[in-house]
């Protein structure tokens, strides 16, 4: 490989890594819903040019994190009850076909240990540890019914529209119902091991409409 190449090289690998910084400082809220992204000032504090901080952000305008006003600048996206109503809207359309296209490929060994792994959660705990669970409870189920279906396009999707939710449950107005989340995860995992489909997408339909309600009288308060 040329010294070019290498050169070029490096700079997506920076690119990427800036890419996980910014995202989670959007998520954890450091970078606040509304807040003009100061890119000089990014630059500084990270130690990196310009150009891969750019492009970073493009990438996140791409999925909904950054938005992009002409002749103004770049923004973190708002946070809204319309913004809730379309992410979910998406994400059932996207989680049935997941569902659909991964139930005759997962191994039961898999659904019995994130069964498994589901019930031995005991109520109660503080904020952060609640939020753990839920994100935990998410990558279990949602990361494998995913993983399963075998459509890295599909898996991008569904990833970064739960992780736009995830924005939302890191808000200090949403108190997560993690009780409510596990029994409708429990359903999903049963339907699965029985290889019953229609169940199965019934059942996830009816946790991400719960869901939604749930995030939405939070976001309300």
């Amino acid at each position: 490989m040329t010294e070019k190449n290498d050169k070029k090289l490096s700079r997506y690998v920076l690119t990427d890594e800036l890419y996980d910084i910014l995202k989670q400082q959007i998520l954890s809220h450091r970078m606040a819903a509304g807040d003009k992204i100061n890119i000089d000032r990014l630059s500084r504090e990270l130690g990196v040019s310009n150009i891969p901080i750019r492009e970073s952000l493009s990438r996140l305008a791409s999925e909904g994190f950054v938005t992009l006003i002409p002749f103004k600048g770049m923004y973190v996206a708002e946070m809204s009850l319309k913004d809730i109503d379309e992410i979910f809207e998406i994400r059932s359309q996207l989680e049935n076909l997941s569902i659909r296209k991964a139930i005759a490929h997962i191994p039961p060994h898999r659904l019995e240990t994130v069964l498994e792994d589901l019930l031995s959660h005991e109520p109660g705990g503080g904020e952060t540890e609640r939020e753990a669970r839920i994100f935990k409870m998410n990558g279990d189920l949602h990361g494998t019914i995913l993983h399963y279906a075998k459509n890295e396009n599909l898996k991008d999707m569904v990833t970064t529209v739960i992780q736009r939710i995830h924005r939302y449950l890191n808000d200090t107005r949403c108190n997560i119902d993690v009780e409510a989340e596990k029994i409708e995860h429990e359903f999903i995992v049963r339907a699965l091991l029985k290889r019953d489909t229609e169940q199965a997408a019934e059942a996830m339909r009816n946790h991400l409409k719960n869901a939604h309600e749930r995030l939405r009288v939070n976001f309300e308060k």
